[in-house]
């Protein structure tokens, strides 16, 4: 998923017009939510991401995916896990999100889940006393 995909997912969900976000953010121009939404529009300052996760309503969760997709789109399936998954630590997922693959990418929500548990047992093995 992309930011503008991200966008579009929550405004829709939260059964918002572009007009209710230009309301609800406190003044982004309805067009330019919109054109953020078709990605027709490049990265958004910090103070629109503000703005716009307050208009969209964004949960703590919500809003660490909204961030992270400003620096990096996110695979579908993970996105939807992360999302999900609020139970799970985000400092499990982040590292996970941010990995680089090779053509063996997990695909599935259960691929990710055994990925973010193998760095979970990698990152308690660094910290754990000698």
């Amino acid at each position: 998923m992309d930011l503008a995909g991200f966008i579009a997912q929550m405004r829709q969900k939260n059964q918002q017009s572009y007009r209710d976000i230009e309301r609800l953010s406190g003044g982004l121009d309805h067009a330019y939510v919109w054109r953020l939404e078709k990605g027709d529009k490049g990265m958004p300052s910090a103070a629109t991401i503000d703005k716009l996760s307050l208009a969209l309503r964004l949960n703590t969760r919500q809003m660490q995916v909204f961030q992270l997709l400003t620096r990096t789109p996110i695979e579908n399936s993970l996105c939807r896990l992360m999302l999900a998954r609020e139970d799970l630590p985000w400092e499990d997922f982040e590292p996970v999100a941010t990995m680089s693959f090779r053509d063996n990418c997990p695909c599935t929500e259960e691929g990710w889940l055994r990925l973010v548990e193998m760095v979970r047992s990698l990152q308690r093995r660094e910290t754990a006393p000698a």
